[in-house]
């Protein structure tokens, strides 16, 4: 089951990473239509939780992790492209203090993490009792790790790719701090350890192939944030891993 797992998990992020980053940074025209899409999967994914968090089987776990990816996605976008964000769209000025300069940064995405918080709420009450938590799970951990990363961006890291953000999108890095690490990284990037570890020892544990493989895929997706976390400690040319979709880099509008 581990191995199954590792495949399954590293195969969606790696290609749902790159085909979001190949998302943002289309024309106008072409990122509504593929908004429009991925409200369409997001819309049918969520109608399915209810569904699939009541059947304990492999496929369904595989299917379910899966859609906890595209809901994940749908809500990247949204953000990342600039449709919800918050009412701060000003990039930050030098003379901010660190309350003041946090306060305006939760200001450029407030309105987006209530939509986070709120979607996941959703699909904990839809799933919530039901054998196959593949789905809640899956969402509570990239929840978890996307706020670990915004904290670490705002308190500083030594490596931030800006590039990878849309041209509309760019005033956000005015709020981040790059080119030394902080404490929290190193503490974050521990605990999340920590965190994997428990979650490969529960898969290990646990009696059921079902149970088994949804907490294998959990950890090694939580796994995967780790790494990225690495990554943000310092330069080890992961873009190389998203060659393929980095073509219309720059070219956003």
């Amino acid at each position: 089951m581990i191995w199954l797992a590792l495949v399954v998990s590293v195969l969606l992020w790696w290609l749902m990473t790159g085909l979001a980053l190949m998302s943002v940074h289309q024309p106008p025209s072409s990122r509504q239509m593929i908004f429009g899409l991925s409200s369409v999967l997001a819309v049918l994914a969520l109608m399915g939780v209810e569904t699939n968090a009541a059947t304990p089987t492999l496929m369904a776990t595989i299917a379910g992790f899966a859609m906890a990816l595209l809901i994940w996605a749908w809500l990247e976008l949204s953000y990342l492209m600039g449709y919800i964000t918050g009412p701060v769209k000003q990039p930050a000025v030098p003379s901010m203090g660190l309350s003041e300069r946090f306060t305006h940064a939760l200001g450029t995405t407030i309105y987006h993490e209530l939509m986070v918080v709120a979607v996941v709420g959703l699909v904990c009450l839809l799933g919530a009792g039901l054998p196959n938590p593949t789905i809640q799970n899956t969402l509570a951990v990239l929840w978890l790790m996307r706020w670990s990363t915004k904290l670490n961006l705002f308190l500083g890291v030594k490596h931030f790719n800006s590039q990878w953000l849309p041209d509309n999108m760019r005033y956000i890095t005015t709020y981040l701090k790059a080119g030394k690490n902080s404490w929290f990284i190193v503490f974050s990037t521990i605990l999340a350890t920590l965190c994997t570890y428990f979650l490969f020892f529960m898969g290990y544990s646990a009696t059921e192939p079902a149970a088994a493989l949804s907490l294998f895929l959990i950890a090694w997706l939580a796994g995967l944030a780790v790494l990225e976390h690495v990554f943000l400690m310092m330069p080890m040319g992961e873009t190389a891993l998203w060659r393929w979709a980095e073509v219309n880099l720059g070219k956003s509008s």
